[in-house]
């Protein structure tokens, strides 16, 4: 029988940055068999970035500071200890309502962490002019929506 298991130590992960937070990847898509992935959000209070639905179910587990996710037409307010599940499909973004807020985010499948690797790399050595239309490029690439629009916030 084999065993295949993997350690994220405090500190490990590789961190991203993309417009609305800083990522660390914990559990990426070679890992898990692909079936999900696991990363930690930080995100200070400053606009939200642009509503969007993504083809891949996801979860937030609040650590940290309070956050208001638009899901819908609704927004729910979550304190540390609390979970929302917002299915593939759904439009959504969050609020930082504290000065920070920490969460765990676990997405469905394999792709998110290739797609927040993309949007980092968008916010390096590109002018802001190129920055919206390159963000819109990889949300494509990602089978990402956003809302009719949205610009590089």
């Amino acid at each position: 029988m084999s065993t295949n298991v993997h350690v994220v130590r405090a500190g490990d992960g590789r961190r991203l940055t993309v417009p609305d937070a800083d990522i660390t990847v914990l559990v990426g898509g070679g890992l898990a068999g692909g079936a999900y992935e696991v990363f930690l959000v930080e995100a200070p209070r400053r606009a939200p970035g642009p509503l969007h639905a993504e083809p891949w179910s996801k979860s937030y587990y609040m650590l940290r500071g309070r956050i208001l996710v638009q899901a819908g037409d609704t927004g729910y307010e979550l304190a540390p200890g609390e979970t929302i599940v917002i299915e593939a499909g759904t439009t959504n973004t969050f609020t930082v309502l504290s000065e920070a807020a920490e969460f765990l985010l676990v997405v469905a499948g394999a792709a998110n962490s290739g797609f927040f690797a993309e949007l980092d790399a968008v916010g390096h050595g590109h002018v802001p002019e190129e920055v919206a239309r390159l963000l819109h490029e990889v949300a494509d690439r990602y089978g990402v929506a956003l809302a009719a629009g949205a610009g590089a916030s």
